[in-house]
């Protein structure tokens, strides 16, 4: 998972999504012990989670997949389709691929297990709030595990620098913090990161990461 400490210069502000109070109740005093993190509200469903969103404009949903009017994932769908500014954290018990791999196709930020600590969690959360990109390393070892050696098509294509920032990206890096462990400009790695969107034919920075990891062109996070 994550490895980032970002330091909020203004409160992560978000919305527990889950279908059993006890859960939401948890969930949110793992987050309120971060001092960064106001949770202002906790819902049942995915109608609910979705006025919510638009009425209190949180950074970060914290959703679980299993919702009684649907699926988690449509939440995420519905906050993309209507342009939402709020960053998704699937927080889930399935560690099946297909979950996984719908809720990033949707446009989540992160897919964590029920099994990680609260430590691992908030720092989960915070990375996702922040731009970055989280995989439970259950499912990112998994991942790796299916390619025993990068793919050498892929080699050839890609720069080493821009495997650098493909390395950085699977460690949930945003730009600027890119740009500072590599030292480079910060216009510069954003061009690495649209050259690298455009050699791999994907749309976004966590498809991008999670191609890096399927064809084992990056190590993924170490989670515990």
């Amino acid at each position: 998972m994550s490895d980032i400490d970002v330091a909020a210069p203004t409160p992560i502000t978000v919305i527990v999504v889950d279908d059993h109070e006890v859960v939401r109740q948890g969930t949110r005093r793992m987050l309120e012990r971060d001092p960064d993190v106001v949770v202002v509200d906790e819902v049942g469903s995915v109608a609910d989670a979705l006025a919510a969103t638009r009425r209190l404009r949180p950074g970060l949903l914290v959703i679980d997949v299993e919702l009684p009017d649907g699926s988690g994932v449509d939440i995420v769908r519905g906050v993309i389709a209507e342009n939402l500014p709020v960053r998704c954290l699937m927080l889930s018990a399935h560690d099946d691929y297909v979950y996984f791999s719908e809720a990033f196709a949707a446009g989540a930020g992160g897919y964590l297990l029920k099994t990680a600590s609260a430590a691992e969690f908030v720092a989960a959360a915070r990375t996702v709030a922040f731009g970055g990109t989280v995989i439970d390393g259950t499912l990112s070892h998994r991942l790796a595990g299916r390619h025993q050696q990068p793919e050498d098509e892929w080699i050839r294509r890609l720069t080493a620098r821009e495997l650098d920032v493909i390395a950085a990206l699977v460690r949930g890096r945003s730009n600027k913090e890119i740009a500072i462990e590599l030292g480079i400009g910060l216009r510069t790695i954003e061009s690495y990161v649209s050259a690298i969107l455009n050699k791999l034919g994907v749309r976004s920075r966590t498809e991008a990461t999670i191609f890096a990891i399927e064809h084992h062109l990056a190590s993924p996070r170490p989670t515990k």
